[in-house]
């Protein structure tokens, strides 16, 4: 009788990426790719599984580790006692493009290996609000995608005024009245697209409620309109990243965005109409362009 040799092996590395404007899981269509922190010539492609994660195998100097070759902790490979019991991790960058145009390209830190499916932290920053599912790294909407569904959409062009050139990889956060923020990033011309859930349709102005019945009814859903309030977050980078550590994107310090060519303000309170794309710019700008001023630099 013979005995059957089980092979056991860690994967270093599994990782899903969610849509930021509608909280659905992405998995086909983006091309994966890890290294060694400066080291881009011994990059290795993922593979994608049939849950949609992105595995990263045989990477450069985890290959030991991986199979349970020498300086592997012993045990059950990948076990709660073996995972303790690992050395230092290594540093790996994550590379992220889109084939498809529907998102916009970045980048992400990662020591390694990782158990488990990857969570990204930020340094400095809290953790982002707990979603359902698994944890997932969120892709931001490219300026040319379309929306495949009911949203709202907010459109810009952002400028560095003080640079005088685009300002590349600017995080934008809409948040309506008593809602929920949502983030947008331009790309490295500076062009927005920041697709959001319509608000709840306003059915009655507030206040107290006396007589329920005697309520008028709330617009039509095509004359409904909400209040936002709009921030910019960005500091200049030089020279422009190809594709922007997510990490940086997201801890840009707040900035300031001109309403007209002679004033700016750190909030911009635009008026979302449903319906309609809304589209920011400063008065009087040339091209249609949203002026910004960077305050400060990356953490």
């Amino acid at each position: 009788m013979h005995r059957l040799e089980v092979l056991s092996r860690v994967t270093p590395l599994g990782v899903r990426f969610r849509d930021e404007s509608t909280g659905a899981l992405v998995g086909d269509g983006l091309q994966v790719s890890a290294f060694p922190e400066g080291q881009p010539r011994l990059r290795r492609a993922s593979i994608v599984n049939r849950s949609g994660v992105h595995v990263l195998m045989d990477l450069p100097g985890l290959r030991d580790l991986e199979y349970g070759g020498q300086g592997v902790p012993p045990g059950d490979a990948g076990d709660a006692a073996w995972w303790a019991s690992l050395p230092a991790r290594k540093p790996f960058t994550v590379e992220v493009e889109d084939a498809m145009g529907r998102f916009l390209p970045c980048s992400f830190r990662a020591e390694l290996p990782f158990p488990g499916l990857f969570q990204l932290t930020c340094p400095g920053l809290p953790p982002a609000p707990p979603l359902s599912g698994p944890p997932a790294v969120p892709l931001f909407s490219a300026p040319t995608r379309v929306s495949g569904g009911p949203l709202a959409v907010l459109r810009a062009e952002l400028w560095d005024a003080d640079a005088q050139a685009p300002a590349a990889w600017a995080c934008v956060e809409a948040t309506p009245a008593g809602g929920t923020p949502a983030r947008g990033v331009t790309d490295a011309q500076g062009r927005l697209a920041l697709f959001f859930p319509y608000p709840e349709p306003v059915d009655f102005p507030p206040g107290p409620i006396e007589d329920p019945d005697a309520l008028p009814p709330g617009p039509p859903l095509l004359e409904q309109t909400w209040a936002l309030q709009v921030r910019v977050f960005y500091a200049r980078r030089t020279p422009v990243p190809a594709r922007p550590d997510l990490c940086d994107t997201l801890s840009q310090p707040s900035s300031w965005a001109w309403t007209d060519t002679d004033s700016s303000v750190e909030l911009l309170e635009p008026t979302l109409r449903y319906g309609q794309e809304l589209v920011l710019k400063t008065q009087d700008a040339p091209r249609s362009r949203l002026w910004i001023t960077s305050t400060g630099s990356l953490p």
